[in-house]
């Protein structure tokens, strides 16, 4: 009995996926991130840059980045470089402003589609999307690193190496440990 509504939630996913276009719209997502990458690094690399930051970020790459072995000081050597050589005078203001439109469509974009799926109508006013695009831009890379020293430092506690030892949370840990960047 279970596993019959099982199926039809699986096979109404699916018929929904398709008539929607869901899956379109999840490879103009993939694509659009893929491109702002880049513009949103050089975005975060210039907030580093001017609130002076980026002397206070060593250590902390430098933990996240343990993992890589020998590589962890090269990578942060380099990640802290290009922080120090983005030049603004050279950047100027149309570069800045191309930099925060690149940022801006690809948080519109997220929008449109998050919006499509739950069937919002309508749209949030002009200065609640400013704010939330700001919040987003400038705290977004606080989770994503402190998600990445998460993943990167758990294994090398004592406790979690007890647990691991124990052969169900072993499993489970590394299973989760695989799912938990997606």
């Amino acid at each position: 009995m279970i596993w019959r509504s099982w199926c039809t939630w699986a096979k109404a996913l699916i018929g929904a996926v398709r008539s929607e276009g869901l899956d379109y719209r999840a490879t103009s997502l993939a694509y659009t991130t893929l491109l702002a990458i880049v513009p949103g690094l050089a975005f975060s690399c210039l907030l580093l840059k001017v609130f002076g930051v980026n002397d206070q970020v060593e250590p902390f790459l430098l933990q996240i980045l343990a993992p890589l072995g020998d590589k962890a000081n090269e990578l942060t050597k380099a990640i802290l470089g290009f922080v120090t050589n983005v030049n603004v005078g050279v950047l100027g203001f149309v570069g800045l402003m191309v930099l925060i439109y690149t940022i801006i469509s690809m948080l519109e974009k997220i929008k449109t589609a998050f919006n499509h799926i739950w069937r919002v109508s309508q749209a949030r006013g002009l200065a609640r999307r400013a704010s939330d695009y700001l919040s987003v831009s400038l705290l977004g890379p606080v989770p994503i690193f402190s998600a990445i020293g998460l993943t990167a430092s758990m294994p090398r506690a004592s406790a979690v190496r007890r647990l691991i030892a124990q052969e169900p949370f072993g499993t489970l840990f590394y299973f989760g440990g695989s799912c938990f960047p997606i």
